[in-house]
């Protein structure tokens, strides 16, 4: 028997737009968590278009109990974030007035301006910063707050009524337990999808960093069960769901996805971004603005980028870390010296922590310190991981790292801050060393 040179190599194929466009005409629509969530980034004319396009498709659609649980768990983070930019730039407009007016005194008293000079010039500043303040909204018009009622939350409402019988059924105990630990599996392995999500590792999530699999896991059986075509609808384009070529263009989903899921449905899968869809809603007879697939991207984009840690507001974690007497502020500030990673050994030095003590929930006063300063606007929405546990031997913690930035920041810092401790390096070094040598054969981290 034979057969042709296509037949077998499903997952190395490319679709045509002609394939696309069938999938999304016939195939299940399922919906990820940040496609969800996002409707509240966007204006209302792009929820609209979005809407109308889900509608159209609205008796194929499917979305994961997961994604359902995770949009429940990050909706009122969403809503309480949604303001955060106009306070951010409110308050930066604040500061600019005051550092302006104060400068305009100071050059005041060098040139003997009169009284009367002064007041022109404070009047005029205070009418241009007022102008300003006055166009920035803090939160978008008409956006619910994380207070109000469900019923009243008019997006809400509409999602709700279009996927109606949409949602999967949650998994069982059993086997919710099996792929909680498959999950953890593949994230140790570096198998899609999820692997990226391995910072949840340390998070006090309950399926830990596996949420993206239970995605998977409900993704195939629907598709098993329908023997259909699937079309993922996502903004998520980390490499544990998308195949990149080697300049970092997107061609298509990982070849590992597209046989797993060819595996158990006979058919084919297709990731498609949300400014993807609005751009192909033609092909199911709905005409969207061009505008909003514009929008879509910008707000991908905002999401996607992570805003940089300010020598300020490190200051103002490390200092919080310090009061409340826990070692990471130390472990920052010593990863920061060795350029931006510290060996686990080293910081169980540190933390004066016995070696057989586990570090798993080590950096959660980080992200919680960081939370809460985030709320009194000491430290931006979006930096990345102060501290960021990190496993090259399966699950098991090997090193913390800080970002880049942040090396950068403490590194001129003047005083003991930065003044590198000889028997601290040496320490380090040490640690580095013994890192260096076989991996153990067990562990429990």
């Amino acid at each position: 028997m034979t057969r042709d040179l296509l037949r077998g190599f499903e997952d190395y194929q490319i679709p045509t737009g002609d394939e696309i466009r069938d999938a999304l005409n016939e195939g299940i629509i399922a919906l990820d968590t940040n496609v969800l969530l996002n409707l509240y980034r966007y204006n209302a004319e792009t929820v609209e278009d979005i809407l109308n396009v889900l509608e159209r498709v609205s008796n194929r659609l499917f979305v994961p109990s997961q994604v359902a649980r995770e949009f429940w768990r990050n909706r009122q983070t969403v809503l309480d974030n949604l303001g955060n930019a106009g306070r951010d730039a409110r308050k930066a407009l604040e500061k600019n007035c005051k550092s302006t007016q104060d400068a305009i005194k100071r050059w005041a008293s060098s040139t003997a301006l009169s009284g009367t000079q002064v007041r022109q010039f404070e009047e005029k500043i205070d009418s241009f910063f007022g102008e300003l303040l006055q166009e920035i909204q803090p939160r978008p018009v008409d956006a619910p707050m994380a207070h109000t009622p469900t019923k009243e939350d008019t997006l809400l409402v509409k999602l709700n009524s279009l996927l109606t019988d949409s949602v999967g059924d949650p998994l069982d105990a059993d086997s919710w337990e099996s792929a909680v630990e498959e999950g953890a599996r593949r994230v140790a392995n570096e198998e899609p999808p999820g692997y990226m999500d391995r910072e949840k590792l340390e998070s006090d999530l309950p399926e830990g960093a596996s949420g993206d699999y239970l995605i998977w896991v409900e993704l195939l059986a629907e598709g098993g069960r329908q023997g259909l075509d699937l079309v993922l609808i996502t903004a998520d384009t980390k490499e544990d769901w998308w195949n990149r070529s080697s300049g970092g263009w997107i061609i298509g989903p990982r070849t590992e996805l597209v046989s797993e899921y060819f595996g158990v449905s006979g058919k084919r899968l297709y990731l498609l971004e949300p400014a993807h869809l609005l751009k192909q809603s033609n092909a199911v007879g709905v005409g969207t603005r061009p505008e909003s697939a514009q929008e879509v991207e910008r707000i991908q984009n905002e999401v996607a980028d992570l805003v940089p840690w300010t020598r300020q507001s490190v200051l103002a974690v490390l200092d919080q870390l310090d009061r409340q007497g826990y070692a990471q502020g130390s472990v920052i500030r010593e990863a920061a010296r060795l350029g931006g990673r510290i060996p686990r050994d080293r910081v169980y030095e540190l933390d004066n922590r016995d070696e057989s003590q586990m570090l798993r929930g080590f950096t959660k006063p980080v992200a919680r310190i960081t939370s809460e300063l985030q709320q009194e606007s000491n430290v931006p929405y979006g930096v990345p991981l102060l501290l960021a546990a990190r496993y090259e031997d399966g699950v098991k913690t090997s090193h913390f790292e800080v970002p880049l930035e942040v090396v950068g920041i403490l590194s001129e810092l003047p005083g003991d801050s930065v003044a590198s401790d000889t028997e601290a390096e040496s320490a380090t070094r040490e640690a580095m060393d013994r890192e260096a040598g076989p991996a153990p054969l067990l562990d429990e981290d």
